[in-house]
């Protein structure tokens, strides 16, 4: 059975994210036990955000990384031995514990550690503890989509990192989750369910007032497969991904309504018999100018 208690969604939008950052670090860090089992998709984007920076960095044992949402240190782990100083950066402590115990049970010789030392950091990606000119790459996965003021947060991305730095990130757009926002709607339009995601034009408006040039800025369509609708909210639930939109419901949700999201789902059911939830992932590349200064 589905829980009735809650609904889970992935968190979004500047009109529509309540702003109460301490839920958002409770919920993630509340999940910190059970997220690396469940987010299969978010290590996929984040090798093909890898695989995007190879394209604009030239690795170096010297270069000093920021890594912004860390979570559990999946990107650590893969970036950690090819630069010098790795600034692991979450809003959620309980993220940032297990990401250090990982970090420590992968990496005990002196030879896997080669130069590298980490720093984990338990801050708010808008108000980021560096010193300006401090960092020569900022990667982030599936993480900025929790900034409420993104014009802010790229500000303070341009801020630290260093002249000619790049930023490389991804985060889910507009129309992610569109057949869970569908059922919703049918089960209890009522209320807000699902969070209403960033699209390309929204980030570009935020990245005006920065130092920062886009180099890329495009989206790539994801989608998973479930046998039941719950599979994929126990999923959500299990990554920390808690509605906590504005419009949300207050009370317990009923029986009957989960129900009619239960059979809303179900219309899109495909000829294998199995249940899509699309992700439409935004996968961007920023260099810091050389010739702006904040």
């Amino acid at each position: 059975m589905l829980n009735h208690s809650s609904e889970y969604a992935v968190i979004d939008g500047k009109n529509n994210v309540a702003s109460d950052k301490r839920a958002i670090a409770k919920s993630f860090g509340g999940a910190a036990g059970s997220y690396n089992s469940v987010t299969g998709l978010q290590r996929n984007i984040g090798d093909a955000l890898l695989e995007l920076l190879k394209e604009y960095r030239s690795v170096s044992t010297d270069e000093h990384v920021l890594d912004i949402g860390c979570g559990t240190g999946y990107l650590v782990s893969q970036l950690r031995r090819d630069v010098g100083d790795f600034y692991a950066l979450d809003i959620a402590q309980g993220m940032l514990q297990v990401a250090k115990q990982t970090g420590n049970e992968q990496n005990r010789s002196a030879q896997e550690l080669g130069n590298s030392k980490v720093h984990y950091i338990c801050a708010d990606a808008e108000a980021i503890p560096l010193k300006a000119s401090t960092v020569d790459i900022v990667v982030s996965n599936f993480a900025i989509q929790w900034c409420p003021n993104k014009s802010l947060l790229f500000e303070e991305v341009a801020r630290v990192l260093r002249p000619g730095g790049v930023f490389v990130f991804s985060m889910p757009g507009t129309d992610t989750l569109r057949e869970l926002k569908a059922s919703w709607q049918k089960a209890d339009p009522n209320h807000s369910h699902v969070n209403q995601f960033c699209g390309v034009q929204e980030i570009e408006r935020d990245i005006i007032n920065s130092s920062l040039v886009i180099e890329t800025l495009k989206v790539r369509q994801h989608v998973k497969h479930y046998d039941k609708l719950q599979y994929l909210t126990c999923e959500l639930k299990a990554m920390g991904a808690h509605n906590v939109t504005d419009g949300r419901a207050k009370q317990l949700t009923g029986k009957g309504t989960i129900k009619r999201l239960v059979a809303a789902y179900d219309e899109f059911r495909n000829e294998r018999g199995l249940l899509p939830a699309t992700w439409n992932v935004i996968y961007g590349v920023l260099i810091k100018s050389n010739q702006r200064s904040e």
